[in-house]
């Protein structure tokens, strides 16, 4: 085990003992040697019991201040500091800062709650009252310290094995109390390259310390002084005088400058005060969820039992020492692009509400990424049941060895930062054993082994070589995967083809290309790079392809197998030149993915029939929004410009701001920064939010209310606002209203009662809805009399989603599993023009059969589409149509892969079913004696991410698996009744009449 010395040999204590021997000196092992826990348990008693100080080490002059303190409020980057350098410190500052620092040095930035004044004063006091018993003044001075100041410590060890920038930090608190992982999840104490500290270290000059002999005591010069008012002189306990002035002779007659802003990057207790105050998991079940989908078959666990995550703080990756890797998690972010939350500390990337900090909304990088689909895909409890589902298909079928093929496949968008690296590392280091060739889902339960224990175990069952990759892999998609892609391009050998069919024979399902480990794209040309370089080793650069929608089409076009097809004829709807398109695009994306890093799983894949599974970008690409002059892109729509509240109290309709906060000239002065032009951080107009959301509130709201059991803490540890999944849920909940759907509707006497003409026009850049296939949108029409009592309704649902009949029992064609007599298939609502019947409903939807026709929700066994009225975009054109041909050319390719983007079934051949819009007529027939025009007919739009058939397949096909009993359990215990989804769906657009 690598160990240091952490005392020096002829220093003096500042009390006048003299320093110890070397050979008594207490000893440390660098952090890289041990399991992050069984560090600090080294560590941090060694700090708490101040053994540096009784060692010798050489402090600060005396106690000083990170920046002004006015108004009994303080402005400092830091508490009230005093800080101890050990030898090998000391010895590089001589050096004049020259080279590096050795591994095992050791800065101790002892911490007391400001200004320093009270601190320098009490201890002249103390001097004064003991002028003969220096030890006595010390010990009544720490004893103060520790009490009225709250004593504490931030600690650096450098140790160049961990990170690019070779640093431990840790904040250790007089308890010495090592960290703990568990809910309601707090950020590490300790951590390797913390994000958080190096949003300011990385602005040094050298080292990332700025550290100064200026400082120290012994040498010549001053420490920086800030501006430090008399409101500190209110203290309790003390007489009047020095220590405890009347109001009147404070400033601002004892008026603070705001309700005692609260130090909240340095104070032990402030998250834990804010997480204190999260919810509570819910533990009731739904009795109507519990009804419609039965705990049978082994599907119900109890709370103990439930498979959780772990803390999204134990994803950390940092980058590596000597040769940065291409991901990182984005605690490596969070600190510079995290936003602040108000003053003290600034308002960066934040619109403050209230008077505190961190009221209001984080609408920083990390901020509203962390909650967005993106943010939480590697942690998906939806995502992960679907997988368990395929499986288990998949070795009923026997054909389980494919089982390592897709997952690892599917892994490759939703854990992309893990998978991708994997093969990275294996392809470039052979000799290290790694498979990179079955990224098993295993892998996302895994984290740095915390102790020697668990390390052991880690290495006794074979997994401590992939538990990096559980941390990347939970990540989802984050910031270092969009900001890595590069444009797809063509192989040699490949026709010449034109720039969208290069993407679509070489970019999709998750197959891209990637820039430099060292270089991240970004939209901005004059960004200051020296921060980043020197916490990561990473060049941040422009590249405008960040701003394409091509880039997001990476993972939102998908060409998937279909295991169960017959390989020697095309799949149904397409001839066998569409076929060939598919198949040789899959294998394309194989061959890549060999020649770049040497693997293999997708090949067994390309064996069989292939077809878009999701068509999210080329739904786009076949849309008016991607023509000159009507053109918003995928970045237009979902990273907004703009911020309005969903109640409509707060509206920004352009965000300026800066979109990164670091140590730069507008924070208080500090000795050793990089020069002004390196870190002065401009403000940028158009900042783009990174939202990233859609329709699925479900999952999102999952995740918010179970946050214990998904690893998940509810409050940011940048701003400490609370509200991150809120605000998630509230955009949706707006995109929903105001940009997915418009609902007309008209009302007529006609066929003994009313004759309803509603129209649903889409307002989306693509399918409503879009995605896999299982989404769905549905039109509640309802009839309600003066008094509000229903009369009649097409699409009523009960608590749990379900669409109902009158008597509000479940319709034969919810669960698409009633097969009559003679049918070849089960029943399901067909696309309708006329609607006369309260069983009849207008569900717009993709409906797929596998190779027996039986309705599916496998992504691997769509052999037949009866049904797919998925209301197209405006602009939307046909394959082989003149206006197709004039548009996008006479391409075999383009034609194959646009037919995905089309309706089929009878939506097809409805002339009222047109590109952004869909027109149908309700006949409703009244109860006898009912006025017509007494009544008062709504039509709504509803959106179900996860339909009650989708569910009930999940906890049928694979019950036994940890994930989709997870699954249950949080869906059978989710509390939808005032929130978004209540009864299990969220409304988009309505309209209401009453006839004229």
């Amino acid at each position: 085990m690598l160990r240091h010395s952490v005392a020096a040999t002829l220093l003096v204590v500042w009390s006048g003992g003299a320093a110890l021997a070397q050979s008594d000196r207490t000893t440390l092992p660098l952090p890289s040697s041990l399991p992050l826990l069984d560090y600090e348990e080294q560590l941090y008693p060694f700090i708490a019991d101040r053994t540096f100080a009784k060692e010798g080490w050489t402090r600060d002059k005396s106690w000083r201040d990170t920046g002004p303190f006015v108004l009994d409020t303080s402005y400092g980057v830091h508490p009230a500091v005093r800080i101890y350098y050990s030898p090998e410190v000391l010895t590089w500052l001589e050096g004049g800062r020259k080279g590096g620092i050795p591994d095992g040095a050791i800065v101790v930035k002892e911490m007391a709650s400001p200004p320093a004044a009270r601190y320098v004063e009490y201890r002249e006091m103390l001097a004064y009252m003991h002028p003969d018993d220096p030890a006595k003044v010390e010990a009544e001075m720490l004893a103060f310290l520790r009490t009225t100041g709250g004593l504490n410590w931030t600690v650096m060890v450098k140790d160049s094995a961990l990170s690019h920038g070779g640093w431990f930090f840790a904040s250790v608190g007089q308890s010495a109390a090592v960290d703990s992982f568990d809910p309601p999840y707090t950020p590490p104490s300790g951590q390797a390259g913390d994000g958080m500290c190096m949003r300011c270290h990385a602005s040094a000059a050298e080292e990332l310390i700025y550290s100064s002999l200026d400082n120290v005591e012994g040498y010549p010069g001053e420490p920086l002084i800030f501006r430090v008012d008399e409101s500190w002189r209110d203290m309790e306990g003390f007489p009047p005088g020095p220590f405890n002035l009347p109001a009147v002779q404070r400033p601002a007659m004892g008026a603070s400058e705001a309700a005692l802003i609260e130090d909240f990057f340095h104070s032990e207790t402030a998250l834990a005060k804010s997480n204190a105050k999260v919810a509570s998991s819910p533990m009731e079940i739904n009795p109507i969820f519990a009804a419609m989908f039965p705990p049978t078959g082994g599907i119900a666990v109890p709370p103990g039992k439930v498979q959780t995550l772990p803390s999204e703080w134990l994803d950390h990756v940092p980058a590596r020492p000597n040769d940065v890797q291409h991901f990182l998690t984005s605690d490596n972010c969070i600190g510079c692009h995290g936003g602040l939350g108000g003053p003290p500390s600034g308002t960066t990337m934040f619109l403050q509400t209230g008077p505190n900090y961190g009221d209001g909304y984080n609408i920083s990088e990390y901020g509203e990424w962390r909650w967005s689909p993106m943010g939480l895909a590697g942690r998906d409890p939806i995502f992960f049941a679907q997988l368990e589902s395929e499986f288990a298909l998949l070795q009923k079928a026997g054909s389980g060895d494919l089982t390592s093929n897709l997952g690892t496949t599917c892994l490759s968008c939703h854990g992309a930062m893990g998978q991708r690296q994997l093969e990275i590392d294996a392809h470039a280091n052979p000799d290290a054993g790694l498979d990179p060739n079955n990224f098993k889902v295993a892998y996302t339960l895994l984290h740095s082994p915390l102790t020697e224990a668990e390390e052991k175990a880690q290495k006794a069952d074979g997994t401590y070589d992939y538990h990096l990759y559980g941390n990347l892999a939970r990540e989802g998609i984050s910031c270092t995967v969009c900001h890595h892609i590069a444009p797809p391009e063509r192989a040699e050998g490949q026709p010449e083809y034109n720039k969208l069919d290069t993407y679509l024979m070489n970019g999709t399902t998750g197959v891209f290309r990637m820039t430099d480990a060292d270089r991240l794209i970004g939209p901005f040309a004059d960004v200051r790079q020296k921060p980043m370089e020197n916490a990561m080793g990473i060049t941040p650069v422009k590249d405008d392809y960040i701003k394409d929608s091509e880039l997001c089409g990476a993972c939102h076009t998908i060409n998937l197998p279909n295991v169960d097809a017959p390989t020697d004829k095309p799949l149904e709807g397409y001839t066998a030149a569409d076929q060939k398109v598919f198949n040789d695009a899959a294998r394309n994306g194989a061959a890549l993915l060999n020649t770049e890093y040497g693997v293999t799983f997708p090949k067994a894949l390309t064996d069989f029939q292939h077809s878009v599974e999701q068509a999210t970008y080329i739904e786009w690409v076949n849309s008016i929004y991607s023509e000159k002059g009507t053109a918003q892109s995928c970045q237009d729509c979902h990273m907004k410009s703009d911020f309005h509240s969903v109640d409509g109290s707060l509206s920004v309709p352009a965000i300026t701001t800066q979109i990164a906060s670091i140590q730069d000239t507008k924070l208080p002065d500090v000795a050793n920064l990089l020069p002004q032009e390196d870190v002065d951080v401009p403000f940028r107009e158009g900042y783009r939010r990174h939202n990233f959301v859609g329709l699925n509130v479900f999952m999102v709201e999952m995740m918010r209310q179970f946050s214990a059991e998904m690893g998940m803490s509810r409050t940011d540890p940048m701003t400490y606002a609370t509200n991150g999944a809120q605000l998630a849920i509230d955009t949706m909940v707006l995109q929903a209203r105001e940009e997915t759907a418009d609902v007309t509707l008209d009302l007529r006497k006609g066929y003994g009662g009313l004759v309803a003409n509603v129209q649903v026009t889409n307002k989306t850049g693509h399918r409503l809805p879009s995605g896999v296939s299982f989404r769905r949108a549905f039109l509640e029409v309802q009839v309600v009399d003066e008094n509000g009592d229903r009369l009649w309704c097409s699409g009523c649902t009960n608590g749990a989603g379900v669409i109902v009949d009158p008597l509000g029992m479940p319709l034969k064609t919810e669960f698409l599993d009633v097969v009559p007599e003679g049918a070849e298939i089960a029943l399901y609502q067909p696309h309708y023009r006329v609607i006369s019947d309260q069983t009849q409903v207008q569900i717009y939807e993709e409906l797929t059969l596998n190779a027996d026709r039986v309705f599916t929700t496998s992504f691997v066994h769509r052999d037949y589409h009866p049904k797919d009225n998925r209301l197209t975009p405006h602009g939307a054109l046909t394959p082989g149509t003149p206006e197709f041909i004039a548009r996008f050319g006479d391409s075999e390719v383009t034609a194959a892969f646009m037919k995905a983007t089309v309706p089929e079934g009878r939506a097809a051949s409805d002339p009222d079913f047109k590109p952004g819009s869909d027109a149908l007529e309700y006949r409703i027939t009244l109860p006898d004696g009912v006025d017509p025009s007494k009544v008062t007919v709504t039509a709504t739009l509803y959106s179900q991410a996860i339909p009650p058939y989708y569910l009930k397949q999940r906890f049928e096909t694979a019950p036994n698996g940890p994930a989709t009993q997870r699954l249950y359990y949080l869906a059978s215990r989710l509390k939808t009744k005032g929130t978004a989804i209540e009864n299990w769906k969220l409304a988009t657009g309505s309209a209401s009449a009453v006839l004229q």
